[in-house]
C-alpha cells in the first residue's frame, strides 16, 4: 500500500513540475506583453505624438537678418554731386570752386565733388544768345545729377539758370549770389536735410511748406480732372474735356514717368453748388459788384468736392484738379488773400491749391455773356483753354515736388519750353525721392523687425522673410550708389526697396496666427495629453526594470546592506 502511494505521489511530481513551469512560462510572457505594450505606448506617444504636436503647433518664422537692421539706424544718407566750374581764368575758377567747397563742406546731406577748368575766351565770343551758349555747354560730359558753372562773357543778367543742367554767370556776378543759387534753387540742402530729418523724428521736426504741399512717395498716382457745372440748366458749357487731358496732362506726366506710373482720368460732375455763400462786394465802378472768397474759408470748398468726387478708384493717391464754372448769379467771384488783396486782378481765372489733395480753378463768365443773357436761357460759356492748363500744370508741379523759385536780384531763369520740366528740376526730385524712399524702407524695415521680436507667435513665412532681407540689400546698395554719384540708378534702387520693404510690412500672413498665442496653446492641449502621459510616464519604470534587472538587484542588495549595518548598530548601541 505505502509502495503503490509512493508509486502514485512520484508520477503526480512531474505533472507538477510541468504545471508550474507553464505558469512560470505564462508569467514571464504576460510580463514582456506589458512591457512591448508600455514601449510601444511610449514610442508613440512621445516619440511621434509630442514632437509631431510641437511641430504642428510651433508658429513657422524664417530667420530674419535682424543684426543688420538694426544697423541702419548707423547709416547716412549722403549725396555725392559733381560741380563743375569753367571759368575764362586760372585764379577765377580756382576761388569759385574752393568757396563752393567750404561753403557746402559741412553740409548735411550733400558731398559736393567740385572741378574747374579753364575755357578759352574765344569760345564764348561768338555765343551771343542763349541758344549758342547751350552748343558750348553740351561739349561738356554731364550725367544724371551733374551741374555745370560756366561763366559768359555775353550775359545780361548775373546769373542764367538754363534748362538742362547748367548755370551761366557773367564775369562779374559775385560768389555769394553763385552760392545763393546752388542752395535755394537747385541742391536746396535745408529742404533736403529737413526731409530725411522730418521722416526719421517727426515729433522733433516739422516740414515746411514745400514738404506739407507735396505728396508722398508711391509706387503710381491717380490724377483725376473734374469740371464742375453747378446748374446745367443755365450753363452750356462747350469742351472737350478729355482731349484737353489727352493733349496736355499727359504728356507732362510722360515726362515725369521716372518718378512714379501716372494714370490719368477725367470726369463731369452737375448739380453740385458752392457750399457757402461768398460775400458780395462792390467793384471799382459804384455799378458794379462781384463775390470775395477770403483764404481762410477755401477749405471749406474742399469737402463737399470730395464726398462727391469719387476720387478714392484705387489704392493709390489720388491728385485731384478741379475745374469749377462760377454760374452768373455768383460771378464774378474772386478769391482774397489775408490781407484784403485780390489775388488776380487781370484775368477771369481764380485757382487756389490744397496740400497733398489738389487744386481747384474757377471759371468766371465774361460780364458781356451774363449781361446778354436772355432770362431762362442757358449760357453758353467756352473755357479758355490755355489759362486752364497753365495753372493745371503749375498746380501739377508744385503738388509732386518742384517748387516755385524765389525770387534773387539779378538771377533768372530760361522759360518752360512746352510741356518738358528743366532737367536740373527733375534731377532735384529725384533727389527728394531717393532720400524720402530710402529713408521710408529704413524705417519701414526697423519698425517690422521690432514688431517681430515683440510678438513671438506673429508668422514670418519665406516670401515675408525674402522680401525683408531683399529690401535690406536694395537699401545699401541705393546709398552706396548714392555716394558714388550715381543718382538715377540709386533713386531705381531704392524706389524697389520702398515697394518691397511696404510690401513685406503689409503682408497679411503676419496676422495668421496672432489669434492663438503661446498660453492659450498650452491650455488647450495639456488638459488632452496629461490624462494620456501620466500611464506612460510610470510605465517607463517597469520597462527599465525589465530591461536593466541587475542595476536593480544591485541597488536592492546595497540597500538591505545598508539596512542591516543599521539594525547591528541599533543592536549595539
Amino acid at each position: 500500500m505505502v509502495s503503490s502511494i509512493q508509486k502514485r505521489k512520484a508520477e503526480s511530481e512531474p505533472d507538477c513540475h510541468k504545471s508550474g513551469h507553464r505558469k512560470n512560462r505564462q508569467s514571464t510572457l504576460a510580463k514582456k506583453y506589458r512591457v512591448y505594450a508600455s514601449v510601444s505606448f511610449a514610442v508613440l506617444l512621445l516619440g511621434i505624438g509630442v514632437p509631431l504636436w510641437w511641430h504642428t503647433t510651433t508658429v513657422p518664422r524664417v530667420t530674419l537678418p535682424y543684426t543688420g537692421i538694426d544697423e541702419l539706424s548707423k547709416l547716412d544718407i549722403k549725396i555725392t554731386t559733381k560741380i563743375t566750374v569753367a571759368a575764362l581764368s586760372h585764379n577765377r575758377a580756382e576761388s569759385l570752386a574752393h568757396e563752393i567747397r567750404r561753403t557746402f563742406e559741412n553740409a548735411e546731406i550733400y558731398q559736393l565733388n567740385v572741378e574747374y577748368q579753364i575755357i578759352s575766351n574765344n569760345l564764348l565770343a561768338s555765343a551771343l544768345t542763349y541758344h549758342e551758349l547751350e552748343k558750348v555747354a553740351s561739349t561738356f560730359d554731364l550725367d544724371v545729377g551733374d551741374l555745370l558753372l560756366l561763366e559768359a562773357t555775353n550775359l545780361n543778367d548775373a546769373v542764367l539758370v538754363g534748362s538742362k543742367r547748367t548755370l551761366y554767370f557773367s564775369t562779374e556776378t559775385s560768389i555769394s549770389t553763385l552760392i545763393q543759387v546752388l542752395s535755394e534753387w537747385i541742391l536746396r540742402d535745408k529742404s533736403l536735410a529737413l526731409t530725411k530729418n522730418a521722416l526719421a523724428e517727426p515729433t522733433m521736426y516739422s516740414l515746411d511748406e514745400e514738404n506739407r504741399r507735396r505728396f508722398p512717395a508711391s509706387l503710381a498716382y491717380d490724377v483725376l480732372v473734374t469740371l464742375v457745372n453747378p446748374d446745367p440748366e443755365k450753363l452750356k458749357i462747350v469742351w472737350d474735356l478729355k482731349t484737353v487731358t489727352e493733349k496736355y496732362v499727359q504728356p507732362f506726366l510722360d515726362e515725369l514717368s521716372i518718378l512714379s506710373n501716372f494714370s490719368i482720368k477725367s470726369q463731369w460732375l452737375y448739380l453740385l453748388p458752392l457750399d457757402m455763400n461768398p460775400r458780395r462786394v462792390p467793384d471799382s465802378s459804384p455799378s458794379r459788384r462781384h463775390f470775395a472768397l477770403r483764404e481762410n474759408v477755401l477749405p471749406q470748398l474742399v469737402t463737399p468736392l470730395e464726398k462727391k468726387l469719387a476720387s478714392q478708384v484705387s489704392l493709390h493717391p489720388c491728385i485731384n484738379l478741379v475745374v469749377y464754372m462760377v454760374p452768373c448769379d455768383n460771378a464774378p467771384l474772386h478769391i482774397y488773400t489775408r490781407s484784403g488783396h485780390r489775388s488776380r486782378t487781370d484775368s477771369n481765372v481764380e485757382a487756389f491749391l490744397s496740400p497733398r489733395w489738389g487744386g481747384v480753378i474757377l471759371i468766371n463768365p465774361s460780364s458781356e455773356v451774363c449781361e446778354n443773357a436772355r432770362e431762362n436761357e442757358a449760357v453758353t460759356l467756352v473755357p479758355e483753354e490755355t489759362a486752364i492748363v497753365g495753372t493745371f500744370l503749375a498746380q501739377l508741379r508744385l503738388l509732386l515736388g518742384i517748387p516755385e523759385m524765389k525770387s534773387i536780384n539779378g538771377v533768372t531763369a530760361v522759360p518752360l519750353v512746352g510741356l518738358k520740366s528743366r532737367d536740373w528740376e527733375i534731377d532735384s526730385l529725384l533727389r527728394y525721392r531717393t532720400v524720402e524712399q530710402l529713408t521710408s524702407a529704413k524705417l519701414t524695415l526697423q519698425s517690422l523687425a521690432r514688431l517681430l521680436k515683440e510678438i513671438s507667435n506673429i508668422v514670418i513665412t519665406d516670401v515675408v522673410g525674402n522680401r525683408i532681407k531683399t529690401a535690406l540689400g536694395l537699401v545699401h546698395e541705393s546709398a552706396e550708389h548714392l555716394q558714388r554719384g550715381d543718382l538715377k540708378r540709386s533713386f531705381i534702387l531704392s524706389k524697389e526697396a520702398f515697394i518691397i520693404s511696404e510690401a513685406a510690412f503689409s503682408d497679411p500672413t503676419l496676422l495668421a496666427l496672432l489669434y492663438f498665442p503661446e498660453d492659450q496653446k498650452y491650455a488647450v492641449y495639456i488638459p488632452l495629453f496629461l490624462p494620456a502621459m501620466i500611464p506612460v510616464l510610470l510605465s517607463l519604470k517597469n520597462i527599465r526594470r525589465y530591461y536593466f534587472p541587475g542595476k536593480d538587484n544591485t541597488e536592492k542588495k546595497i540597500d538591505l546592506k545598508e539596512s542591516k549595518n543599521d539594525e547591528d548598530n541599533r543592536l549595539k548601541n
